[in-house]
């Protein structure tokens, strides 16, 4: 993404003395809005516009460029768009010759538009193929070349990622555009979908797809369904449960490339990490990240099968991952604690599945996830956020 930003900043000085004379001028249709977004996926953003009736990927730079494609709502042609407040010499219905090469995908060559987005300025080429779209992200790069010469190399790094997640968002567009949320209704928590008894959060454990869970979170359930942000929702299946370690395993019939290893050890005072999807009629839907320590190795009354962490959660977190800083898993996210007494309400005391509880429970079902511990290179915050939107779901109940 650095290269990207890099390249791009070329592009702000590079450009503007060139669209400062457009070849001919027309009208631009492009509107780019987006009415609901679906968080990020490798650095990119991903969001539905109505106006376009279709799925769209943008990613933004330091120096304030945005790059975006996406799908129309026949997902038959599609688009590109690039837009920076600073081009204010690009005119409205400008058309600008400019030619695509990339890497071992051969070139192209195209027209585009310049167009208004809020306050800033940018060109466009609408009407391309699907497939146009799908190259150009496998590519890994691309030169942009204007009147003959090279202004830009761009690095495409996470595009792929993000041109599969619009896909699959577009899969679901029928049901999104039934929900995108109307001004009035923009301030109301989000309702559970009709049929639902519960949400939950879980994490993908084996290459099969199968979701590590809570067994409370599907015990009164007849039919499941796992979200992951940006993507469309998948039907699970009930594989087994643990009713008194509270552990359940569901399975889809989706692969998977990103797994977290399983770490049978956490520390007392380590710094653990949570991400999962508490409250999610209320809260964010695209997931919630806390941060907090291993406060001890023992649930309540001494239970060895817990640990006991300061990350706050809520309800809606259950199943979901407690991460170390080199992003294995070292719990199972169960509960958080009640009043002590009568006047004892606790601050931020949770309690998690030790992942030998877990790893024990898979194992007797057939399954065996990842247990390559990493511990090297330990990752900040933000980065370890990124990396487990990658495995981490919610798990809706019907």
């Amino acid at each position: 993404m650095k290269a990207i930003a890099k390249a791009l900043a070329g592009i702000v000085l590079a450009l503007c003395a060139p669209f400062s004379s457009p070849v001919t001028a027309s009208p631009a249709p492009l509107e780019l809005s987006v009415d609901r977004t679906f968080g990020k996926v490798a650095g990119w953003s991903i969001g539905y516009s109505e106006h376009l009736g279709g799925c769209l990927a943008a990613a933004s730079f330091a120096d304030e460029t945005t790059i975006w494609f996406g799908l129309n709502g026949t997902r038959k042609t599609s688009y590109l768009a690039l837009t920076n407040p600073k081009w204010k010499s690009i005119e409205v219905g400008g058309e600008y010759d400019i030619r695509l090469t990339t890497r071992g995908r051969g070139k192209w060559r195209g027209t585009f538009t310049g167009f208004q987005h809020d306050d800033a300025r940018g060109v466009f080429q609408a009407g391309l193929k699907e497939g146009f779209v799908a190259d150009l992200s496998n590519a890994g790069a691309v030169a942009v070349e204007f009147e003959g010469r090279q202004i830009a190399t761009l690095s495409l790094v996470g595009s792929t990622d993000a041109f599969e997640a619009v896909i699959g968002c577009q899969h679901d567009a029928p049901t999104i555009k039934a929900k995108v949320e109307t001004p009035s209704d923009a301030a109301r928590p989000h309702e559970l979908e009709p049929g639902v008894i519960s949400t939950g959060t879980g994490f993908f454990v084996s290459e099969r797809g199968h979701v590590l869970t809570n067994h409370h979170v599907v015990e009164k359930c007849s039919s499941y369904v796992v979200r992951r942000p940006g993507y469309a929702p998948m039907d699970a299946r009930f594989v087994a449960s643990d009713a008194m370690n509270d552990l359940a395993v569901l399975s889809t019939d989706t692969p998977q490339k990103t797994l977290p290893p399983l770490s049978v050890r956490a520390r007392i005072g380590e710094s653990i990490y949570v991400f999962g999807f508490p409250q999610s009629s209320v809260l964010a839907s695209t997931g919630n990240f806390t941060i907090g320590n291993v406060t001890a190795t023992a649930g309540m009354r001494d239970d060895t099968r817990m640990i006991q962490i300061s990350a706050p959660i809520h309800m809606g977190n259950s199943g979901g991952p407690v991460l170390d800083q080199f992003g294995n898993v070292v719990g199972v996210i169960r509960s958080k604690a009640t009043a002590l007494s009568s006047n004892d309400i606790p601050q931020n005391v949770n309690f998690a599945i030790k992942t030998t509880i877990a790893l024990n429970f898979l194992e007797a079902n057939g399954i065996e996830p990842p247990i390559n511990v990493r511990t090297s290179d330990p990752m900040d915050g933000a980065t370890l956020a990124e990396k487990a939107k990658e495995f981490t779901v919610q798990v809706a109940c019907h």
